[in-house]
């Protein structure tokens, strides 16, 4: 029984490191995505820090 619940919990463990990953490389993407239509339009997409509205 000890046998099987570590086995789900390491199951468990492999598929979360999977999506974490998943998203760290969908947030470099988007943020690279961001960054070419910065320079391609020349227009600000990201909100500055530090501004007042």
């Amino acid at each position: 029984m000890k046998h099987l619940k570590n086995l789900q919990l390491k199951k468990r463990i492999a598929d979360l490191e999977k999506q974490l990953k998943d998203a760290e490389l969908k947030a470099i993407a988007f943020s690279t995505m961001v960054d070419i239509a910065e320079k391609e339009f020349k227009i600000p997409i990201r909100k500055k820090l530090n501004t007042k509205p």
